[in-house]
């Protein structure tokens, strides 16, 4: 009688730890993310073999251990990517549906942060035209998509960066460090459970911690899912120091379970 397909194969349970560790890796970057039951039924092991296979992964940086799971940990980003008429063409559809939903957290007479980059542009983009707001933010794309609306906008002055289309330097600091606006909405190149959210750019990830510490309210972050389990060069803070996340709804479940473990209040897009 021939064997079930649905039942796990017998012959994965002698496999090599090698050989194991290389199957967990090629199943995760098919499915991005698994929890441990279904990895142990799978390769025929137990779950503690398991859990220490993931824990390996884990310190060789293939994966992140999630409650129950792991996903998938993206290839590390670098400075070539970061390029503004680049993202502009990146993900549009996602990036606006991010835009949208993180619009609908802005509230009237709220000040705010806003940070560069083309998903910020979005949230500016469907902001409602007569909610009276004020947004210090140095996205010199805001100036464009103000247009027509009550939002009073003031640009944090510096130098412009032609590849982020934005300012920054010591005046940008400068202005951030006597301002105390009541939000912040950031835009991470990645973010992880581990190690955070990180940046390409070290002007702007140093621009972004200011903001985090100068906001007197909360500090919502803007990501894509594919920004998961990616690890940019530049550490700009640990994800607990999110207080909100707006993500679209390709981001895996076991994401969202750990999120809300840590007090991160996620608003899927």
């Amino acid at each position: 009688m021939k064997n079930n397909t649905n039942e796990p194969n017998d012959s994965t349970g002698t496999l090599l730890p090698a050989e194991r560790h290389l199957r967990i890796k090629e199943i995760l970057q098919e499915r991005v993310t698994i929890r441990v039951s279904e990895l142990s039924q799978l390769l025929n092991v137990s779950e503690m073999t398991i859990r220490r296979d993931l824990e390996t992964l884990e310190r060789h940086g293939t994966l992140e251990r999630t409650h129950g799971g792991a996903v998938y940990r993206q290839e590390r980003m670098t400075y070539e990517n970061y390029n503004y008429e680049n993202k502009l063409k990146e993900s549009a559809e996602i990036k606006n549906l991010i835009g949208r939903k993180a619009a609908t957290l802005v509230e009237p007479h709220d000040t705010l942060f806003l940070h560069s980059g083309t998903t910020a542009c979005r949230l500016l983009h469907h902001l409602d035209p007569d909610l009276p707001v004020r947004i210090y933010t140095n996205n010199v794309g805001a100036i464009e998509q103000s247009k027509g609306k009550r939002a009073e906008i003031i640009l944090l002055g510096g130098i412009y960066n032609a590849e982020s289309n934005s300012l920054e330097g010591p005046l940008t600091m400068e202005m951030i460090r006597n301002l105390h606006p009541k939000k912040a909405f950031l835009t991470v190149d990645g973010i992880s459970l581990k190690d955070g959210i990180t940046h390409n750019s070290f002007e702007e990830a140093s621009l972004e911690r200011a903001m985090i510490e100068q906001t007197r309210g909360h500090v919502i972050a803007m990501a894509q899912h594919t920004s998961f389990g990616r690890v940019a060069d530049m550490v700009v803070a640990p994800i607990d120091k999110i207080d909100m996340l707006v993500v679209d709804h390709n981001l895996p479940s076991e994401y969202l379970r750990d999120l809300k473990g840590i007090g991160v209040r996620t608003f899927v897009a």
